[in-house]
């Protein structure tokens, strides 16, 4: 089952989640409905990139200094690789995006994703 077994990022992950939810809704209401649809994008995409960075952090399995550098990296190149193909996708296809609103909730869930550093890990 796929599951993000760290507590922190899966924290970060509902945090981030939520933000979205509000912004599409102020934007939905401000600007209307691509308004709310560009905030939800915006914020997806940063949701999406960070639930593979957490899967494949949470698959891994050793403690070996080098299996855990070699697990962050796969996950943070893939994680930007996902970051910079959806964002493609999203100007190339949806024409009707709002730039400011997209790129806006984009950096802010982005940033968001700092939140984690904060979280304390009990077990």
């Amino acid at each position: 089952m796929l599951e993000i077994k760290n507590k922190p990022l899966a924290v970060v992950l509902r945090i981030q989640f939520l933000f979205i939810l509000a912004t599409a809704i102020i934007f939905g209401y401000w600007l209307g409905v691509h308004g709310a649809i560009s905030a939800i994008l915006g914020g997806g995409v940063s949701f999406v990139s960070g639930m593979v960075f957490g899967l494949i952090i949470s698959r891994h399995q050793g403690f070996l200094p080098d299996e855990v550098i070699k697990t962050a990296l796969k996950a943070e190149i893939l994680k930007i690789s996902i970051i910079v193909i959806l964002l493609w996708l999203i100007f190339k296809f949806y024409v009707s995006v709002i730039p400011t609103v997209f790129i806006g909730v984009f950096v802010l869930t982005v940033l968001l994703h700092s939140v984690a550093l904060f979280v304390v890990n009990e077990k």
